[in-house]
């Protein structure tokens, strides 16, 4: 299909505006300063705000596993890891260690990603306070850009870390991708340039090999500079061009140069299996060209982009609606339309399919198909297509409404894309008048002319793949089988689509209202504290970190801990069967197209000791909010064929999961830490027999019953005039009926030294350890709440150096600390470590995790404790300022009478690394510890 063919078609529908060469051009961002140095480096800097004192930084390289040769197969992702691991300013770990100092973590801020076609590193969410901190990022990214060390001791050493991230990747899926990728791409250099490479080219490349790469493809052309945030842009862009103007581009550097993808005239199809892959999976692709780099310069490609969103938004809610038919031989389907895998050169439309069965694989491309043939024959209706609109200009309504506190992740990539991709960046100011003018101009035969093309009725680019569970006895789907669904769906005798809408508003009946009994004000947290008529507390706390939203937060007396044995199954489907219900006149599906154009959620949940309601809205679409709220509390709607549906998904989902070594390890885990405690016993196949709609309901029924039971905070930023009255009318008018009871907890970790270690027989042989420490006893504190964090951070750092970098035993490993208050006053302090390793390393990295612990007693590297410390105040600064921090801090104060941030920054700044030692050595006199591990077999 050609891509002009479809855009003209698009525009040809499209009211007054049939001629392409009549749009305008798409204006460059004008906060966004672009430059060109004279050796051909590309730099862009915004200045932004939001939020204050933070700024990133990175890198983007236009090169990536496709610039390799068949020798150098895993080398671009190799030097990506070599650029942590020494530079010319900063030797050894300088680049980590650095980064540290200032607050930013490796593996988190400070981080890389190596793909196909391009290679981008980050610096991230850097404290803007000193100026020469802010320089040294440069510095690094400088020295990224052409001043890597590549010392042989540390090539050598990061062979085995390379080794160990393979063997955390790879699982069925991957495997079986990995192995078809040559049939998927024939003739063509994606089919043999998985970024990961190949073990035996990582093994044994020549240093020098690695160095010829570097220095062929990193180069100031192919490379570009982005910085966001609260910067100096004088300043900056001053210190690029002095840190980079001094890089050459080779003598007749080698061009990077596209990879194509060829057509293919008969449809691919890739049948495989795995021993451990747990379900049947079917795509159907159809490729297509590309949007040309040369043609996304105008608002055409902006009409392109809505258009396309449009399709596949409208065909999914189709699909997820078939999904609930009884005989519909799949429990999920989704369809998109985007690069085809991951080749820049070449794009698709791929639509997904999770069979019931594996007998049903055959028959769930023909259904999927057959969705998408009708959407292409007879298009799309005025009012799903009405909907969809609706939806659209609410979230860019939301979008606009918050353009000046937009944080520098939501910035950079644009700038990142538009250097990469060629893609336009402009500014919310320029796409959102744009938007807001032309989208009700574009009428739906636009988008249907858009899907008739996407899916054409012949086999030319068809791409079908099928991943399969390998067990004795399967029969599998065969080419054939595959062809003949196409043809026969086809074939098919195919109707429009009915859009079946409810016009009628989410509550028809508005309840008596209530009122505002008493205020109390709480002027050190700045809330205030409501009691209503019916004896509900609300508590409500104005922001305006976020212009565009309110969040909710309700808690109610008595969770799953007030029912029995008989329930267990109950209680653990409970939260996604209350999510497949409908709320009032409307099932699951009929609200969600009711409350098209509007951006308002509610959801229900049960913990151990409480039920919950998690809700957000923007301040327009309060009301909305409060009344799914008062639903949930008086007509959750019995939704059948959702909840078939929900029942299919899981059947699919756990008929095989203990192939799975990672499920296998994460039911020990848990068994083994809670005591093999059946509240917490997986969900099976078996079990599901057990689960009984009416009586999730009649759970969720209880639990709503009083609302003296209930407090509900609201945070965000509403008017204080506009959302009285709604607390009134909805939250107020909640039944108040029954008794309030409160549950027992029968849910604590195991005591004492514990340890779980089996083996089991796996295709990639992997050896993964948990451990878990834990103190119930000591007294809760601000003090104690920061050291059990910090510990933990501290003890993640340890396990990087010796365990990583040192022995070479694991890619990803790491501790953290927690501290937990529960709502009868327990409380908890956690260490935890976690360390997927390498067999044959297994018992130096267990023996490092066990002594680095007990070292924490008596020694904390002050230089470690620092830096911890510098990113917990770095942490708290930008948390501070979400809605989402103020939740859990008035829940703290209001339920536990514990302030957790009047006194944060002054406890954090008053500690010492013997502050630490303290805290772990009284910590560890609980003796609470548990290790799991999975080896191989």
């Amino acid at each position: 299909m050609k891509l002009r063919k479809l855009l003209v078609a698009v525009l040809a529908v499209f009211a007054g505006l049939a001629q392409a060469q009549q749009m305008p051009p798409i204006p460059a961002d004008p906060d966004v300063r672009v430059g060109k140095l004279d050796n051909g480096l590309t730099y862009y800097i915004r200045h932004n705000t939001w939020p204050e004192n933070r700024a990133d930084f990175y890198i983007a390289q236009k090169v990536g596993a496709i610039q390799e040769e068949e020798s150098q197969r895993g080398l671009a992702h190799f030097l990506e890891h070599m650029c942590f691991n020494g530079t010319k300013h900063f030797p050894g770990n300088g680049v980590i260690r650095f980064c540290e100092s200032i607050g930013v973590q490796f593996g988190g801020d400070l981080n890389a990603y190596t793909s196909i076609d391009q290679t981008v590193y980050n610096i991230s969410n850097v404290p803007t306070t000193r100026q020469s901190a802010l320089d040294s990022c440069l510095l690094i990214l400088s020295d990224w850009a052409g001043n890597l060390t590549l010392d042989p001791k540390e090539i050598d050493e990061e062979r085995g870390v390379i080794h160990e991230e393979w063997r955390l990747r790879t699982s069925a899926s991957s495997r079986m991708f990995e192995r078809n990728l040559p049939k998927l791409y024939p003739g063509s250099k994606y089919g043999v340039r998985y970024p990961i490479g190949l073990m035996s080219v990582i093994d044994n490349f020549k240093y020098k090999e690695l160095s010829d790469y570097y220095h062929k493809w990193y180069h100031p052309k192919n490379q570009a500079i982005v910085v966001v945030g609260d910067v100096d842009v004088d300043h900056t862009e001053a210190e690029i061009k002095k840190l980079f103007s001094g890089f050459k581009s080779p003598e007749n550097a080698t061009p990077v140069v596209d990879e194509q993808v060829p057509d293919n005239a008969e449809p691919i199809i890739v049948i495989d299996k795995d021993k451990e892959q747990q379900t049947s999976g079917v795509e159907l692709i159809i490729k297509h060209e590309t949007y040309p780099d040369s043609l996304k310069g105008d608002v055409n490609y902006l009409i392109y982009q809505y258009a396309n969103r449009a399709a596949m938004t409208m065909l999914n809610e189709r699909l997820q609606e078939k999904a609930l038919d009884a005989s519909c031989p799949f429990v999920s389907a989704n369809a998109s339309d985007g690069q085809y895998i991951f080749a820049k050169t070449k794009d698709a439309f791929d639509l997904s399919a999770d069979p019931k069965d594996l007998s049903k694989t055959v028959e769930s491309l023909k259904t999927a198909y057959i969705e998408a043939l009708r959407a292409a024959k007879f298009g799309f209706t005025a009012t799903e297509y009405a909907r969809f609109k609706d939806n659209y200009l609410s979230v860019l309504d939301k979008q606009y409404s918050n353009k000046d506190k937009r944080p520098n992740g939501a910035l950079y990539r644009d700038l990142v894309d538009n250097f990469l991709e060629n893609e336009p960046m402009p500014s919310i100011e320029f796409t959102y008048p744009v938007m807001k003018q032309i989208v009700p101009m574009i009428p739906v035969e636009a988008i249907n002319q858009m899907m008739k093309e996407l899916v054409p009725e012949n086999d030319s680019n068809i791409v079908i793949v099928n991943f399969n569970n390998e067990a004795e006895g399967n029969v599998y789907p065969t080419e054939a089988q595959f062809l003949e669904a196409l043809k026969a769906a086809r074939a098919e005798n195919i109707t429009a689509y009915v859009d079946n809408v409810k016009n009628e508003p989410i509550m028809t009946t508005m309840p008596k209202a209530g009122s505002i009994k008493k205020e109390v004000k709480n002027d050190k947290l700045g809330y205030t504290q409501l009691t209503l008529s019916n004896g509900a507390t609300v508590i409500l706390k104005h922001t305006d970190f976020k212009k565009d939203q309110v969040a909710l937060a309700g808690r109610g007396i008595g969770g799953n801990s007030l029912y029995g044995k008989a329930d267990f199954a109950n209680l653990q489907m409970f939260d996604d069967v209350i999510d497949a219900s409908g709320l009032g006149n409307f099932s699951a599906t009929e609200l969600q197209k009711a409350l098209a154009g509007k951006i308002a959620n509610a959801r229900m949940s049960l913990s151990h000791l409480s039920t919950n309601i998690a809700g957000s809205s923007t301040p327009k679409d309060l009301e909305t909010m409060l009344q799914l709220v008062y639903l949930y509390f008086t007509n959750i709607n019995k939704d059948q064929k959702s909840m078939d549906n929900l029942m299919s998904q899981y059947e699919v989902q756990l008929k095989n999961r203990e192939l799975n070594p990672d499920i296998a390890f994460s039911d020990s885990l848990t068994a083994t830490i809670y005591n093999h405690n059946p509240r917490v016993a997986p969900m099976t196949v078996d079990r599901l027999k057990d689960v009984n709609y009416d009586r999730i309901l009649q759970i969720a029924k209880e639990r709503t019953a009083n609302a003296k039971a209930w407090t509900f905070e609201i945070v965000g930023n509403f008017d204080e005039a506009t959302i009285r009255p709604l607390i009134c009318q909805y939250l107020a008018a909640l039944p108040a009926k029954g008794k309030i009871v409160k549950g027992k907890r029968e849910l604590t970790p195991a005591k004492g030294e514990i340890s779980n270690i089996f083996k089991r027989k796996q295709e990639t042989p992997k050896s993964t350890a948990y451990m878990t420490w834990h103190n119930e006893t000591m007294p809760y504190t601000l003090k104690n709440a920061i050291c059990a964090d910090i510990a933990g951070q501290v003890l993640s750092m340890e396990y990087l150096d010796k365990i990583r970098e040192k022995e070479s035993a694991a890619y990803s490993v790491g501790a953290q600390g927690a501290a937990t208050l529960g709502d009868d006053n327990y409380h908890i302090f956690q260490l935890i470590a976690y360390c997927p390793m390498k067999p044959e390393k297994k018992d130096v990295a267990i023996k490092i995790m066990n002594d680095e612990m007990k070292t924490l007693e008596t020694s904390c590297d002050p230089a470690k404790f620092q830096k911890c410390k510098e990113f917990v105040l770095k942490q708290n600064g930008d948390q501070v300022k979400t809605n989402g921090y103020w939740l859990n801090v008035i829940s703290d104060n209001y339920f536990y009478g514990f302030d957790s941030h009047s006194d944060y920054v002054k406890t954090v700044e008053a500690l010492t690394p013997q502050d630490i030692c303290n805290f772990v050595k009284e910590f560890n006199k609980a003796g609470n510890h548990v290790t799991v591990m999975i080896l191989p077999e």
